[in-house]
């Protein structure tokens, strides 16, 4: 295969200038990532992303709320549903969110159809959002693309009716992606202060998928001195179910070890297990003081957490001149074992 690319590309150069093939190669092999925002949460998290000036992916938004559409900051919008939901919403009913979904799927693949990778954020619990999501997911699914679902499950003051519709929402999503993070917003409650405002605690649901999106991309994108493709990304996501994202930054000494020690935790997460991880992406960011003894400490402190020995690590470092005098660990786990078998699992053993 490698001598065909050969041959077809010294073809082209012989028809075309340096510079042009050059450029023509550059656009013709960059994966395309597109960050779909589902119902009011995707929007939100959605708008946050390009706000915090994310490069490197293209925007979706998709609502029945042509009110709410109109705030995303992304030109590209679909209101879902039109003649079914008069573009009011769904009143918080999955069901009205999925039929949206099916009555507008041939615009959404229009958009998404030649993506190699989707992230689709939601807020499950609701009607859009919940209906909606699977019915995207499966477009991308069936298309072949890799499909990454990152969405939050509501609080327990809104109600079991809400908590049991997020549930119902997370099992049909479960199904058509290659990988799923689910993030409890009741969670938040470990991060924030009585003084935290509301808008703020949203906002930290919010950079858990900025982080994550942006680990990604940084590893196919930055200069670095191990750079990833996107079939590295691929193999540590594709197929592979439950997934936790972490980001850790550290100054001063031990900030290699330290940054990877924040990176494996995210409270945000829950009762995750990243020890039973079968694949994992790592991105380990300096500036031009990073050393290479530094990555390595980073590189082994993840390693030392993974008890499978035959799990797929890849490692990609980066560099970012914002970054002198610190380091920065983005840790992307996949294939973790669910919370309950896992507990069932060590109750046995001590039996």
């Amino acid at each position: 295969e490698s001598g065909t690319n050969r041959q077809s590309s010294s073809q082209v150069q012989a028809h075309a200038s340096p510079a042009s093939f050059h450029v023509q190669s550059l656009h013709e092999f960059a994966p395309r990532i597109v960050v779909v925002g589902v119902g009011g949460g995707g929007g939100n998290a959605v708008n946050n992303m390009i706000a915090q000036e994310l490069t490197g992916v293209d925007f979706l938004a998709l609502n029945t709320d042509a009110q709410h559409l109109s705030t995303t900051l992304t030109d590209n919008r679909i209101q879902i549903g039109a003649s079914l939901t008069g573009g009011l919403g769904c009143g918080a009913n999955p069901d009205a969110g999925r039929l949206a979904a099916e009555e507008s799927q041939s615009q959404i693949i229009d958009f998404i159809g030649d993506a190699h990778m989707v992230f689709i954020t939601a807020g499950m619990g609701g009607g859009t959002g919940t209906g909606a999501a699977p019915v995207v997911a499966d477009l991308c699914y069936n298309n072949g693309i890799l499909t990454v679902g990152v969405v939050t499950k509501p609080f327990s003051f809104e109600g079991t009716h809400r908590m049991r519709l997020a549930n119902e929402g997370l099992d049909k999503l479960r199904n058509v992606v290659d990988t799923m993070l689910v993030i409890p917003n009741q969670n938040l409650f470990k991060l924030v202060e009585q003084q935290t405002s509301f808008i703020d605690s949203f906002k930290l649901a919010d950079d858990v998928l900025l982080a994550g999106v942006r680990g990604i991309t940084d590893l196919m994108t930055s200069p670095g001195l191990i750079n990833l493709d996107f079939a590295d990304v691929q193999s540590v996501m594709h197929g592979m179910g439950n997934a936790m994202l972490g980001t850790g930054r550290a100054e001063g000494e031990d900030r290699a070890t330290k940054a990877a020690e924040m990176a494996l935790k995210n409270p945000l997460l829950g009762d995750m297990d990243i020890s039973t991880a079968k694949g994992m992406l790592v991105n380990i960011t300096g500036g031009s003081d990073m050393t290479l003894w530094e990555v390595d400490q980073a590189a082994q402190k993840i390693t030392q957490v993974v008890q499978d020995p035959s799990a797929n690590i890849i490692f990609g470092s980066a560099f970012d001149t914002t970054l002198e005098g610190a380091i920065q660990v983005s840790v992307v786990a996949t294939g973790i074992d669910d919370f309950e078998e896992v507990k069932g699992e060590k109750l046995r053993d001590r039996d």
